[in-house]
């Protein structure tokens, strides 16, 4: 990772310094050129009524980052856990914003809330979530000129599947 993270380009591999803000986060002046173009070039259809990844907040983008880099690691994605790993990133998370907007997601079928005990709530990634940051990261890596290599699926860890 570069010296100068908190002001590094939001696409992964790049490290610009953050100049422009666009759909896709707070990005350098060469990806907000690549992204423009690809926004213009390919626009997005939803044709089913469904949720593209400019339609959320970036708050709310920032939530399914944080769920998915918890689950990754094979923890549980509780109200605790996704808001200390926001606060990496942000200031200070305040409990209604974060639980408003977590409900919002929940509305929006991007996440499903479980139970982890009978007072803490679990909020797991949705195939629709997971194809959005997918989508995310690749127009990412394609406005900067790099190449996503694939995950092997065989070990989904951190997801709860049935």
């Amino acid at each position: 990772m570069s010296g100068h993270p908190l002001y590094s380009c939001d696409t992964p591999g790049c490290d610009g310094w953050k100049e422009v803000i666009t759909p896709d986060g707070y990005v350098c002046e060469d990806c907000a050129d690549e992204l423009a173009t690809d926004y213009e070039a390919e626009p997005e259809l939803v044709a089913d009524g469904g949720i593209a990844w400019g339609d959320l907040t970036g708050f709310q983008r920032d939530i399914l980052e944080a769920i998915a880099a918890i689950g990754s690691t094979g923890e549980d994605s509780y109200g605790l856990a996704i808001k200390e790993q926001l606060e990496q990133h942000h200031d200070e998370v305040l409990h209604g914003r974060l639980y408003q907007n977590l409900d919002s997601l929940i509305d929006d079928d991007l996440l499903e809330r479980g139970e982890l005990d009978g007072r803490t709530n679990s909020y797991t990634l949705l195939p629709e979530a997971k194809a959005l940051l997918e989508e995310s990261v690749h127009r990412r890596a394609d406005a900067c000129g790099l190449q996503v290599t694939e995950a092997d699926d065989s070990d989904e860890s951190g997801d709860q599947d049935e």
